[in-house]
């Protein structure tokens, strides 16, 4: 799976702006797919200037046109794109940090963490004309032939994350920023639960946990009492088994939708768990 935030910062058409991890870009997709997979280890803002995407995961979807704005918490994402309107965003990569140290420090309030569900990747953020105007100033930064400071950078990103945090009509997100403001290292847990049904690499997965891989490893023993690689294979077969018997979806959609590579690998891992085919399973929900 590509990394959005290496794409954006490697990728050289891109017009970007970088401070450390806060990244700035003119997004234009280039890509010719109707659906492609993401992962991002920081949080990003996407404000869509033309066109549309429909950004979704298992639990959600959220179709994004012209003026509207979506925050992505880190993790993977499918995004679906629509060819009739060239899109064009500006994407602003914002971690968890920096909007923890941002709200602490200036001591603003939240919100409540309970208006957060603990499954949402994906936010709307009301985007009014403050907002509005807040996104189009940034593009003096990118057209121009120097670098702003770095200092007025930094400004302008906690700026948006203040706005948000207190913006009324966001209080899922609001929540969000709630829980961040409790906790300084991402849950292990969670990050696995919420991103299983991707093929992530176990560098990945480390990397969006905020942790080494040999880290990572140690931790994930110590939560799950076994390795990334059974864990991830178990949790697969569990959805994909549930999705079989309980949806009309084909073998070859359900294996890429819990997150397998290819069919045989599929077939001949759920056969080993379950001494029966895909295909059989299906048959027998029937």
């Amino acid at each position: 799976m590509d990394s959005f935030f290496d794409f954006i910062q490697e990728h050289p058409p891109v017009k970007r702006i970088q401070v450390n991890d806060l990244l700035l870009a003119e997004y234009q997709c280039p890509l010719a797919e109707t659906r492609y997979d993401i992962w991002s280890h920081h949080n990003y803002f996407i404000y869509v200037i033309s066109g549309q995407k429909k950004w979704y995961t298992r639990d959600q979807e959220i179709l994004v046109q012209k003026g509207d704005c979506l925050f992505v918490r880190k993790g993977a994402h499918s995004v679906y794109q629509y060819f009739d309107t060239e899109f064009c965003a500006l994407v602003l990569f914002v971690p968890d940090e920096f909007i923890r140290t941002v709200l602490l420090n200036n001591r603003i309030k939240t919100g409540d963490p309970d208006h957060f569900t603990g499954r949402d990747s994906l936010f709307s953020v009301k985007s009014g004309e403050q907002l509005k105007a807040y996104f189009l100033s940034f593009f003096s930064y990118l057209s121009g032939s120097e670098k702003p400071p770095d200092k007025l950078l930094e400004l302008k990103f906690k700026e948006l994350v203040i706005i948000t945090a207190t913006g009324s009509g966001n209080s899922s997100l609001a929540g969000y920023f709630a829980g961040l403001c409790q906790t300084s290292k991402p849950s292990l847990r969670e990050v696995m639960e919420d991103n299983y049904t991707y093929p992530m690499s176990l560098k990945e997965f480390a990397r969006l946990s905020g942790r080494s891989l040999s880290a990572f490893k140690r931790d994930f023993n110590k939560t799950f009492h076994t390795t990334p690689g059974r864990w991830l294979t178990q949790k697969r077969l569990e959805l994909a088994r549930y999705m079989l018997e309980n949806t009309d979806k084909s073998v070859t959609e359900i294996a890429f939708e819990a997150g397998f590579k290819n069919n045989s690998h599929f077939n001949r891992v759920f056969k080993e768990k379950f001494d029966m085919t895909p295909l059989e399973c299906s048959k027998m929900a029937v």
